[in-house]
């Protein structure tokens, strides 16, 4: 669940990215035509490309403040562009046509793929029948072929982009033993959930586990084996920590680590003790069980989230110390 809210997270930064790219490119070139319209005395015309103008900055100033709003481009810029082009058809006749493409173009990379294909959809439905009473057939024809190219080819396009995204996504962030989140989003998170807790106070818990004796399984029974002992302790710490809002990690060999949002120490350490006996009684090995030990440490009001880290890790050397298989605070 982690894993899918983390590549949620970096597809909504890319879609962002894109989106203000669009708008950039969509202010420097449709100012000047606007200007335009107004000293041609098109006033409509220039009313109407203002209005997108004005979409386009607001669109373009939630994308600098890391804010993605599909809502605005799906219910203000869509339609704005698609009613503009409409009655730019009945002033400016066919020219007008060159400017559906980069219209369509524009909805695939800033909205996501859904509601793009909803977008382009009702803006051909819209354009065509204004089109056809005002090309002869022959250009009609031809304008019908190409923009109806130019949207499968955009749909396509974006389809194999975003796939691709989402692998490399899944690929950075992830251990590939396990699936669960790698030490490199660590940083990010913590900062996050640091900043969170100076705003809010509420109260977040870590555990850091450490699979006791697993140098033994690899030695005796090979990598072979361990590592299927990691999976399967990867998959009971995901049966277990099912809260959108709490994560796990593998950081290390056979260590782990769990954030809990929400939650104080005694319900950390109460989480802590059931994984720790849940894994006990969880057979992994046919003629042995696998145990772990775990530190708990609570966020401090004057915590970085190395000193976080650092009092979990010591409080899993105490466990550690004190015999294994077993929780320490």
């Amino acid at each position: 669940m982690g894993n899918q809210i983390k590549i949620t997270e970096d597809l909504t930064d890319f879609r962002i990215k894109a989106t203000l790219g669009v708008t950039i490119i969509a202010l420097c070139i449709l100012t000047p035509f606007s200007i335009n319209n107004f000293l041609q005395a098109r006033f409509t015309l220039g009313m109407g490309s203002t209005s997108i103008l004005i979409l386009c900055a607001v669109n373009a100033w939630n994308c600098v403040q890391n804010r993605y709003r599909p809502s605005l481009i799906l219910y203000g810029i869509v339609p704005a562009v698609t009613l503009f082009l409409f009655f730019s058809f009945q002033e400016q006749g066919a020219i007008i046509t060159f400017w559906c493409y980069p219209a369509l173009l524009a909805f695939y990379f800033m909205l996501p793929e859904n509601q793009a294909r909803v977008a382009n959809v009702v803006f051909l439905c819209i354009i065509f029948p204004q089109a056809w009473g005002i090309l002869d057939q022959a250009f009609m024809t031809r304008f019908a072929v190409t923009i109806l190219g130019v949207s499968a080819f955009s749909a396509m396009f974006l389809r194999v982009i975003t796939a691709q995204e989402k692998i490399l996504t899944m690929q950075a962030v992830t251990d590939p033993l396990t699936g669960l989140l790698n030490r490199k989003t660590l940083d990010d998170k913590f900062e996050e959930i640091i900043s969170q807790n100076h705003r809010t106070g509420t109260p977040m818990t870590l555990l850091t586990l450490d699979l006791d004796n697993f140098k033994q399984v690899n030695d005796k029974r090979g990598h072979h084996t361990g590592d299927k002992v990691l999976r399967g302790v990867a998959e009971f710490l995901q049966k277990r920590i099912y809260r959108r809002t709490d994560r796990i990690f593998r950081i290390g060999g056979e260590e782990f680590l769990v954030f809990l949002y929400n939650t104080n120490t005694a319900d950390g350490l109460e989480v802590a003790e059931e994984l720790c006996s849940g894994l006990e009684s969880t057979s992994l090995l046919p003629d042995q069980p696998v145990t772990v030990s775990i530190g708990v440490a609570t966020l401090r009001p004057d915590d970085e989230w190395q000193d976080w880290m650092k009092r979990c890790d010591e409080n899993l050397y105490k466990a550690k110390e004190g015999g294994r298989n077993r929780v320490v605070s």
